[in-house]
């Protein structure tokens, strides 16, 4: 299994537990997707070994058993619709625990530890608005491609299995010939890890997964409708947590569904629930409105919803306690220090224990820099992203500053926002923090005095 970093507790568990079978015995044969596994004594303890690991913990268990009961319906009949053994769900459970934005260490994201070049060349939207490794239903379709590419070449699921993991050329170096079009397949104390450790989440799950309903929750899927929607107003139209729709759509990156998007929206009810509609009733929200204030064009657009960006909250500054000085903090992240009046740049450097040099090149600022009482400056590296999606540019702000404030380098937010080199800003500019801004969306001016009038 991947290594990867995520919330356990994806949704409610309540008492639908089942008690595990501390001695779950693995059989010499297995079978998976129509092959008959032969186990030696060697490749058994081994499935043996990660059987136990899977059943050691009762309550990790029985989370993990949840989540099949939520979403197996779903992956089983795609696999079906694609002609893709039924088995290879387990395959998903073992890359992801079913955890829907899981991310490894080596950047593999959601339900299928998809790598964002893998998804790409499978079609799937990868953008600053959407990633859609982590939608259950079209993370699960492109997975099913990858599978069916593999058992082409190879004739063989259980090579189709390998290759995902391995990719083609690293597994035709381990999967033998003798094994492609193989109905009977011998695993060894040699066979690989993957291989091994797919087997044996079936062995431990497979009387019981997806066997039941959710505990609580009954996944509805909404196909039309919830374009050009906030999250927040769905969820009140539905009576529903927001936050419990949130955690079924993390593929979205914004909090509107964009127009575009091929994703239906995956909405949690609770089996008590009222009568369902298909189409969710909102109303239709404008399309953006367009003026003009001093020859440029402003935009209120009903993609992002921008006022929230005007009252920032950033820099996000922790005291530390350190006795060099009391004004050292953490801001962003980073090491820091707050300037005060008549603070100059070789007392700041000193005060943190860096070079004068260094202190300047981190800053992007020179010897003759003024100083700014209030403002921070970092004694750690900044970084390539802000710690927000966007900021809208107030009276008098400008490139270094803005930088500063989010913890980015100059040229970082620069690139983002396809400037070639620094320039002035004017009141009201909608900057790009954390993603480059596509070359289709043109730049973007926000009203920020009837934002906050409307306040």
């Amino acid at each position: 299994m991947r290594w990867f970093f995520f919330v356990i507790a994806l949704v409610p568990f309540s008492g639908w537990a089942v008690e595990v079978s501390q001695s779950i015995v693995v059989p010499e044969v297995v079978r998976f997707a129509n092959i008959q596994l032969k186990l030696t004594r060697g490749a058994r303890k081994r499935v043996q070994e990660k059987v136990n690991q899977l059943t050691r913990s009762q309550k990790l268990f029985n989370q993990i058993l949840e989540r099949t009961h939520l979403f197996f319906p779903f992956i089983e009949k795609i696999l079906a619709d694609e002609n893709v053994p039924d088995d290879f769900k387990f395959q998903a459970v073992h890359e992801s625990m079913l955890v829907g934005h899981a991310v490894s260490h080596t950047a593999d994201v959601g339900f299928w530890q998809i790598q964002k070049a893998t998804g790409l060349g499978l079609r799937l939207t990868i953008d600053h608005l959407v990633d859609e490794r982590m939608h259950l239903i079209q993370s699960t379709k492109a997975a099913a491609r990858f599978l069916k590419i593999h058992n082409q070449y190879f004739d063989s699921w259980l090579g189709a299995l390998l290759a995902y993991n391995r990719g083609r050329a690293g597994a035709v170096k381990i999967f033998p010939k003798k094994d492609y079009g193989a109905k009977v397949v011998r695993l060894d104390d040699k066979t690989d890890h993957y291989v091994i450790s797919v087997i044996a989440t079936k062995v431990a799950f497979g009387k019981v997964a997806g066997k039941k309903k959710h505990s609580k929750l009954k996944l509805f899927v909404y196909k039309q409708g919830h374009h050009g929607q906030r999250l927040e107003n769905i969820a009140a139209h539905l009576k529903i947590e927001e936050k419990l729709l949130y955690e079924h759509n993390r593929w979205l990156r914004t909090d509107v569904v964009p127009h575009g998007t091929k994703c239906s929206l995956l909405v949690p009810f609770l089996h008590t629930h009222a009568h369902i509609h298909p189409v969710l009733k909102l109303p239709l929200r404008n399309r953006a409105q367009k003026q003009t204030v001093a020859g440029k064009q402003l935009t209120q657009p009903n993609r992002i919803d921008y006022a929230k960006y005007i009252k920032s909250t950033f820099p996000a500054i922790t005291a530390l306690k350190d006795a060099r000085s009391a004004r050292l903090a953490k801001v962003n992240g980073r090491l820091a220090i707050v300037a005060k009046k008549g603070d100059t740049i070789p007392y700041l450097a000193k005060l943190v224990n860096v070079g004068i040099d260094k202190f300047l090149l981190i800053n992007e600022i020179k010897k003759n820099h003024q100083l700014v009482p209030g403002a921070v400056y970092y004694y750690s590296l900044k970084g390539s992203k802000g710690g927000t999606h966007y900021h809208v540019v107030a009276l008098g702000e400008d490139i270094w500053g803005i930088a500063q404030q989010y913890g980015m380098k100059q040229s970082a937010l620069l690139a983002k926002n396809r400037m070639q080199a620094v320039e002035p800003l004017e009141k009201g500019r909608v900057l790009w923090l954390r993603f480059i801004r596509p070359r289709t969306i043109p730049v973007e001016y926000y009203n920020v005095d009837a934002a906050l009038n409307a306040q």
